[in-house]
């Protein structure tokens, strides 16, 4: 198996989507889930914004049927489905479908076509830049994938190429508490069943002793080793495996772009 890491910059003004999250730089989105094929792709996304935010994301994918996975020039008439499945304040969860029609070459379709079938695609949305991770069989077609993305670039856009080597965000991306100690994981298993982590919290941190049969200090103790863990854990999945300063594990990192008009 081998993972391709790659981002894509957009000014703005060339792509509605994107402009969002350009408009509103606190704005996340990232992929949960996602299933290609030839025939289209489905994808489950959990997205994170204000409300405003939210709610031009709405009103694009409302508005007419467009390719948001696509990055050429080609007119690209697609049969677009757009479902919140679940909604809270700040947060929404997202179904996606669309398929594959006519001359619209996605970037999941483009992997697909160079590399085959097996593909797992992930993306995240910060800012101007969408990263894609792609979980590939082989390095078979990845060059003819390589040039196919060169070649598809419109104007406004920069791709930038991460890294091709060994799976490690997919291996290390899952963040269980089964892999903290025991005695942290009861921690805040139990911090969260009688509230602690609540605003304003329902126990106190003596309380919370109290009741699990622990020194205040030793509860301290445990709860600030595991959230730091969790944290950690966060960032470093939400960041990538690769710091933006290091070489591609198998060369040097190729950025190309083309300005706007």
């Amino acid at each position: 198996m081998r993972e391709f890491i790659f981002t894509i910059d957009y000014e703005r003004g060339v792509d509605p989507l994107m402009d969002v999250f350009i408009d509103y730089p606190e704005t996340h989105s990232r992929t949960i889930a996602c299933n290609v094929t030839n025939d289209g792709m489905w994808r489950l996304e959990r997205v994170a914004g204000t409300e405003a935010a939210l709610d031009r994301l709405d009103e694009v994918f409302d508005g007419p049927v467009q390719c948001t996975e696509c990055i050429g020039t080609r007119d690209c008439d697609t049969e677009w489905h757009y479902k919140v499945i679940a909604s809270e304040k700040g947060r929404r969860t997202v179904y996606s479908y669309r398929s594959e029609a006519g001359d619209c070459h996605s970037i999941p379709r483009l992997a697909i076509e160079h590399v085959g079938n097996g593909v797992l695609c992930e993306t995240e949305r910060r800012g101007s830049r969408c990263e894609w991770r792609l979980l590939l069989c082989s390095d078979e077609g990845v060059d003819d994938l390589f040039g196919a993305l060169e070649t598809e670039l419109r104007p406004g856009l920069t791709v930038e190429f991460r890294q091709l080597g060994e799976p490690s965000y997919w291996t290390d991306e899952s963040v269980t508490l089964a892999e903290l100690p025991p005695e942290q994981q009861a921690a805040v298993e139990a911090a969260v069943e009688y509230g602690y982590y609540r605003t304003p919290r329902d126990v106190s941190l003596t309380d919370l002793a109290e009741k699990l049969d622990v020194s205040r200090s030793t509860l301290q103790y445990r709860l600030q080793r595991a959230e730091a863990w969790i944290v950690r854990s966060f960032v470093t999945r939400s960041m990538g495996p690769v710091d933006a300063d290091e070489s591609v594990a198998e060369g040097t990192r190729l950025r190309v772009g083309r300005s706007g008009v």
